[in-house]
């Protein structure tokens, strides 16, 4: 029986973390199929649905979803209880990761978020870049190693650095993305502006979708200290009236979750690609939001022209506050 390795990126999974996960299983198997590796599997994994993006893309080029995972706690093995491997993909924080990640062995990290607070009790590969993308980390990986990239695999890691960067619009993005962006397409033949365009579109759905999921779908937990945790969601649309004439609905959901959660607030960036700016919807105590962004926040959101990153433009002055 091969031992199981799970490469898994982070709760509420966005494109990236998927893309991330897909690619990265992919060249491990390759690497430890060259290197004579035997008796080892490594396995996408996945903390809760696909993103419609996500979904459309693997079904696109026939790939299989990630298996959809709970935790990560001990499993039974031949009669006694051993610790899963794991690998993390996009993300390197316990408020994200899987639950029962502190009885895991975490083996490799590849990520390009700020370090958090996951630790290991041995050396391991930890790979964070300062770029926009963990799919680029991954497409580099591919291109260092020599491992040739099949296209099904090429178009999803090309799709992730596209969502993740916002089609290279968004301040994250670095010379490193669109390098990888330009040799993904050119392998491909394909534009990437528009087919960054087209896998924004597959989106949609907006009016109708349920709240919770345009709310929460890409939502994530950020601990300000030891008392004090925000969630910060994003919608990337490209009809943000759609998104915006839904704004009490979303505001009811927001104040549940900022109650059932005791978070100090809920920021919603409703981020209109082709205008290159976020509309901000914040339910709970706003003063922090307000006195970060020297704003008032209001009902009608606020607009935040050239907002696009959450990472960077967002989480980190208010993580720094």
């Amino acid at each position: 029986m091969s031992a199981k390795i799970l490469v898994v990126g982070h709760r509420n999974p966005d494109n990236d973390s998927i893309s991330a996960a897909v690619g990265y299983a992919h060249l491990k198997n390759a690497l430890a199929a060259r290197d004579g590796e035997a008796g080892v599997e490594y396995v996408p994994a996945r903390l809760g649905p696909l993103p419609v993006e996500s979904a459309w893309m693997l079904e696109r080029n026939n790939i299989p979803e990630p298996v959809l995972i709970d935790n990560v706690n001990p499993v039974e093995r031949d009669g006694e209880e051993v610790k899963q491997q794991v690998i993390l993909v996009d993300h390197n924080e316990i408020a994200q990761a899987a639950p029962g990640i502190e009885n895991a062995e975490v083996v490799e990290v590849i990520d390009h978020h700020r370090i958090a607070d996951i630790s290991t009790a041995n050396p391991i590969l930890f790979l964070n870049l300062p770029i926009g993308s963990t799919a680029t980390i991954v497409t580099l990986q591919f291109r260092q190693t020599g491992i040739e990239m099949p296209d099904s695999i090429a178009m999803v890691l090309l799709s992730a650095i596209l969502t993740d960067t916002v089609i290279m619009k968004s301040p994250t993005c670095t010379p490193v993305d669109v390098e990888q962006v330009n040799f993904l397409a050119d392998k491909l033949g394909l534009s990437a502006v528009d087919f960054g365009m087209e896998i924004f579109r597959t989106r949609g759905g907006e009016r109708t979708m349920p709240i919770a999921k345009l709310v929460e779908a890409d939502s994530k937990e950020f601990k300000v200290s030891d008392d004090v945790t925000v969630l910060i969601a994003q919608r990337e649309t490209v009809d943000l009236p759609t998104v915006m004439g839904r704004e009490a609905e979303i505001r009811e959901h927001m104040r549940k979750l900022v109650d059932d959660n005791g978070y100090e607030f809920a920021l919603l960036m409703a981020t209109d690609i082709l205008a290159e700016g976020s509309q901000f919807i914040v339910e709970g105590d706003t003063a922090r939001v307000n006195r970060v962004f020297d704003i008032e926040c209001c009902e009608g959101g606020n607009w935040m022209p050239g907002v696009l990153s959450r990472k960077k433009q967002v989480a980190a002055p208010i993580l720094a506050s």
